[in-house]
């Protein structure tokens, strides 16, 4: 275990951890990455040029529908 010092709220959560059982461990640890990689997959996404130029291009083609008058929900 690390040697530094944690917050209470991460020191519960690695005490709930450890009474899990390995299997249920596993399956934590892959849910968490799974997690970790999709919200990587996002922030590369959004620093693509490509992605960016076509966001622009749908938020240009949309801007007349922001005349409507309509507020927003």
């Amino acid at each position: 275990m690390l040697a530094t010092q944690k917050s209470p709220t991460l020191q519960a959560i690695a005490n709930s951890i450890a009474v899990l059982t390995l299997t249920d461990q596993l399956w934590l640890l892959e849910h968490i990455a799974h997690q970790i990689r999709q919200q990587n997959e996002l922030a590369a996404m959004a620093q693509d040029p490509h992605i960016q130029a076509e966001i622009a291009q749908i938020q240009e083609e949309f801007a007349v529908t922001e005349l409507d008058g309509l507020v927003e929900l």
